[in-house]
């Protein structure tokens, strides 16, 4: 077999690991899911699985990593598009909750808030996003500061609004639930 080949094995296997494990995270807590149904569900062997992943914590943190990328991949995409700021917001909140309902991780995980280390990284990886954005703010010190508590406040918000729409499964519209995060966010921080 050639490299060529071995590549696009390696990736697809990849894509099927990953895709595996979403459909499970549907079903159980993905700190449950075990290498062995991963194996029967993509139709891999165990070694197979190993020679891609040292163990099913390994799987996870990879998933979360790329999430994380993603999500933040598509804030830069809204950015880019040179939006005004409330159009910005709605247009990432729209994208991140088109994405939230194809992935059974993140369904999982904002539903049931199980991840500590995902949700973490997450509030880690906005707040230094945020804090970058503010340093440009104009304004007092104190100005600064309340416009921080302010974006604390709302991303808690935030969170809140996805740890429901997960609960209820995503039921409702992926607009209908971006355009309540849109005013969660920007109601009052625009204003300060």
């Amino acid at each position: 077999m050639n490299e060529i080949s071995r590549d696009i094995r390696y990736r697809q296997t990849e894509e099927d690991l990953r895709d595996a494990f979403e459909l499970l995270c549907l079903k159980k807590d993905p700190q449950k899911i075990t290498v062995a149904e991963m194996a029967e569900r993509t139709g891999v062997t165990r070694s197979t699985f190993y020679n891609h992943y040292t163990d099913m914590p390994t799987l996870i943190t990879k998933i979360e990593d790329d999430i994380l990328d993603e999500i933040f991949s598509m804030l830069d995409r809204c950015r880019e598009e040179g939006m005004d700021d409330r159009k910005l917001v709605r247009s990432f909140f729209s994208a991140l909750c088109r994405y939230i309902r194809k992935s059974g991780y993140l369904i999982r995980t904002l539903s049931r808030l199980s991840s500590v280390r995902f949700i973490e990284q997450a509030l880690l990886r906005l707040r230094e996003y945020v804090l970058l954005d503010m340093s440009h703010m104009e304004g007092s010190p104190a100005r600064q500061q309340r416009a921080a508590y302010m974006m604390a406040g709302s991303i808690g918000g935030v969170v809140g609004i996805l740890h429901k729409w997960t609960l209820e499964n995503c039921e409702d519209a992926p607009e209908s639930v971006a355009k309540l995060l849109t005013v969660v966010l920007t109601a009052d921080f625009l204003k300060i």
